[in-house]
């Protein structure tokens, strides 16, 4: 048995720095941002390699190195004495274009020529070197402008103008890099209808930037513009809203630190365009932290700027816009006074959000829209959880954790991931923190590799899918107590408790009125369960008895259906049920009814 090791790529960024780091995904690239670098993407080639690379703001196919012309000067109108002979200047690029990326690359160095292509029989001829991954050229002409426009293209590397009047609808490239130096570098980045989008420097707080479409690290632009142009432009409202988020759902929303926005294309709905500014509105006028939001099908949810909430943002009919609400306010307790420094969504096989507090508590989301079902739970574990993130594993959502622990007296963080939902036999679960699991072909009551729990007195197993307990580690060694016996199919780690109790009951008795305030006590209970082993219950914590299986339940078989629970006789002024499991088995509550003695 042993603990797997982390891969260790050198970063640019110091550790201080790494909670301000925002990024966006697309295949093996991870883009960075950050207010003191420049924009940043992460590249796995392979599992172990990986490579911090600064993001090269261009497009990937090179312009023509050199480029030359000759002037063919047949004609002078020697007839009239070279009267109507009157030659200009013509200056001339090229650039190289990839039909299948649609990528174009910047203009060649320019060449000038001294004709008069207005007499039949004068040519001006370019010829230029030609570029790995071009599938054809097209070529600029200037005349008596200093714009350039477009006279034609061609899949050769040589071009004959017999007086092509140019185009100036369509120019050239021209680079661009609005990230070239510090105070100009994003900390926010999203990718939104196949561009990537920058936000927020230090000289710009509310200024927005868009790459090229389709082209995510090509920030150029053409005088006149196109629409597929990279675009730059700034939020203005009463306020300084400086972009502390970018998200992207059917629009493009950014989540500033006084408002939230939405972005539109021209047309009122349309895609971005580069020759139009987009329509900016504002949709809620409560800001966002710069924690990264969360997108749950079509609704976002963030943590505001001020206060200690978490807010859901969502589409509403009735208003014809985005409604913020607070999914907070039934469990206030949990958030005052801390706020959220990382989460993640895991979307199958259960619906969850998991959020990390300042002070090292985990809180968990359940979040059904369809069955308008959401509420916390606050997951508490022997050590301080620093970090979460959720990764798609075989057909399910696998929560990882950065968790601080003391063992043996020294701190120490691990990367800990959460055990399946999905298992197949008892002795498969796992329902311990920090835990390793294993298998033998060959029964065995000593397991070794368990260096990472060194020193531990208090930890707990399942051998075969029977619970131990008080098991202790030494020189990475756990020895089974003789009760137990051997074991093939392990788990060891460190236990944890998990206590359920159901909120006030709130009825109103024919004749009698309300219960509240009113001495009163469950007498029974009925609680449904679905693969659960052995639990606890009672009216309080204090006074919890075993959960009795039904005699029709096969020996130490799980409890599977409803199971009726007498309560102790003693009343009180609400009526609740405490439901505990302390041993590493699982537990599912799908709901509890309650048989309440009123005023008894």
């Amino acid at each position: 048995m042993g603990a797997s090791r982390v891969y260790q790529a050198g970063s640019p960024y110091n550790g201080v720095e790494l909670a301000d780091i925002d990024f966006e995904q697309t295949a093996d690239t991870l883009y960075l941002a950050h207010l003191n670098h420049p924009p940043t993407k992460l590249v796995r080639s392979g599992n172990t390699s990986w490579a911090f690379q600064p993001v090269q703001f261009g497009p990937t196919l090179a312009a023509p190195a050199t480029c030359t012309i000759n002037a063919t000067v047949a004609d002078t109108d020697s007839a009239n004495n070279g009267l109507n002979y009157f030659p200009e200047t013509a200056r001339y690029c090229v650039t190289a274009i990839n039909d299948h990326t649609g990528e174009e690359s910047r203009a060649s160095p320019t060449v000038s020529v001294f004709n008069d292509l207005t007499l039949k029989r004068n040519t001006n001829a370019l010829a230029w070197s030609g570029v790995t991954g071009a599938t054809r050229y097209n070529v600029y002409k200037a005349g008596n402008t200093q714009f350039f426009g477009y006279i034609g293209t061609t899949t050769a590397t040589n071009f004959v103008d017999d007086n092509i009047g140019p185009a100036y609808d369509q120019a050239p490239p021209m680079a661009n890099n609005p990230f070239a130096s510090a105070g100009n570098y994003p900390s926010s980045v999203t990718l939104f209808q196949q561009r990537a989008i920058w936000a927020r420097s230090q000289n710009v707080p509310h200024g927005i930037w868009t790459s090229k479409s389709a082209l995510i690290e090509n920030m150029d632009y053409s005088t006149p513009l196109r629409g597929d142009d990279s675009m730059s432009f700034a939020i203005m409202a009463g306020r300084v809203n400086s972009v502390n988020q970018l998200t992207s759902t059917t629009s493009l929303l950014a989540l500033t630190s006084d408002s939230v926005f939405d972005i539109l294309g021209s047309g009122n709905g349309g895609p971005l365009d580069g020759t139009a500014p987009p329509l900016i509105q504002r949709q809620v006028g409560r800001g966002s932290s710069r924690l990264p939001p969360l997108v749950v099908d079509n609704v976002v949810f963030y943590v505001p700027s001020i206060g200690t909430s978490v807010r859901s943002l969502g589409y509403d009919f009735a208003i014809n816009g985005l409604r913020a609400n607070d999914i907070t306010i039934f469990s206030p307790h949990f958030f005052t006074g801390h706020t959220i420094v990382s989460w993640c969504y895991s979307q199958e096989p259960r619906s969850l959000i998991w959020a990390v507090r300042d002070d090292g508590a985990l809180l968990c989301f359940t979040w059904e829209q369809e069955q308008n079902i959401w509420g916390w739970t606050l997951c508490e574990t022997d050590g301080r959880v620093l970090s979460v993130c959720a990764i798609t594993e075989d057909g399910e959502d696998r929560v990882y954790l950065i968790v601080q622990r003391t063992i043996g007296g020294q701190s120490r963080c691990f990367v800990e991931r959460m055990a399946s939902h999905r298992w197949n036999a008892l002795a498969e679960c796992c329902f311990l923190d920090c835990a390793v699991s294993a298998s033998f072909a060959a029964p065995q009551a000593s397991f070794t590799g368990l260096w990472h729990l060194e020193g531990q007195t208090n930890i707990a197993g399942l051998i075969d899918g029977v619970p131990v307990s008080g098991l202790t580690v030494t020189n990475g060694t756990i020895m089974l107590p003789a009760s137990i016996g051997t074991g093939s199919v392990v788990s060891f780690g460190l236990p944890y408790s998990v206590d359920v109790e159901t909120l006030p009951l709130r009825i109103n008795a024919p004749g009698s009125g309300s219960n509240i305030g009113k001495v009163q006590n469950p007498s029974m209970a009925a609680l449904t369960l679905s693969e659960t082993g052995l639990i606890n219950a009672g009216i309080g914590s204090a006074d919890l008895f075993p959960v009795v299986p039904r005699q029709t339940d096969a020996a130490n078989a799980l409890f599977d259906g409803t199971y009726l629970v007498s309560m102790d006789n003693a009343v009180r002024t609400e009526c609740t049920v405490w439901i505990n499991q302390d041993l590493p088995l699982p537990f599912t509550l799908l709901g509890v009814a309650i048989d309440p003695v009123i005023g008894g």
